[in-house]
């Protein structure tokens, strides 16, 4: 039964800071969304900050138990298997705010409208480049290629700094050697 209590507190929660994040939300709040009293939340938690890493951590569970689901799906192919991988962490944000919320602030700050539109100018005069070197070199086999290729590029290159960044928190002492993945795969498609 206390555990039973426990995971209903953490659940309320976890709906709660999705809905209203972690500063606007209050312990009166998720014990009035549950029927308990403030009290019996301080029996489980010593403070808000406690339940909502909690709640987090129990997000991060839930997602683990749901990658290892569609890993799991021997219906599916092995390569429909990381498809369908790929397209459910490109929609986390419907499934898991809280975990959403946690990935955006390791990659993105509070930045400036100003800031926004250089690093967008940026971006796009990146691509451009890479669209003309690539259609200079590759033109013959470009011509039937969908024209998001250079954009992909671009946005690809990017999510492997900060994939590099996520990899240091996850193991500080592994390399992770995301150039000469991303060069191969893409020498793969150009090929």
């Amino acid at each position: 039964m206390a555990n039973e209590r426990k995971q209903q507190i953490i659940r309320a929660a976890v709906k709660r800071f999705a809905r209203h994040g972690h500063s606007k939300t209050t312990l009166e709040e998720i014990a009035r969304d549950i029927r308990i009293g403030k009290a019996t939340i301080y029996h489980y938690f010593e403070s808000k900050d406690e339940l909502f890493f909690a709640s987090l951590k129990w997000e991060t569970d839930q997602f683990i138990e749901d990658i290892k689901a569609i890993f799991n799906n021997e219906e599916l192919a092995v390569g429909a298997r990381l498809l369908e991988y790929i397209s459910y962490k490109e929609n986390i944000d419907k499934h898991y705010k809280l975990l959403f919320d946690l990935i955006l602030k390791l990659v993105e700050d509070d930045s400036f409208e100003k800031e926004k539109e250089i690093m967008k100018n940026m971006l796009n005069r990146e691509e451009e480049i890479v669209k003309l070197v690539l259609s200079s070199i590759y033109s013959s086999r470009l011509e039937g290629m969908n024209e998001s290729l250079p954009n992909f590029i671009v946005t690809s290159s990017w999510g492997a700094f900060f994939g590099n960044r996520i990899n240091h928190i996850s193991h500080p002492d592994r390399v992770l050697n995301t150039r000469d993945f991303m060069f191969k795969s893409l020498e793969n498609i150009l090929s």
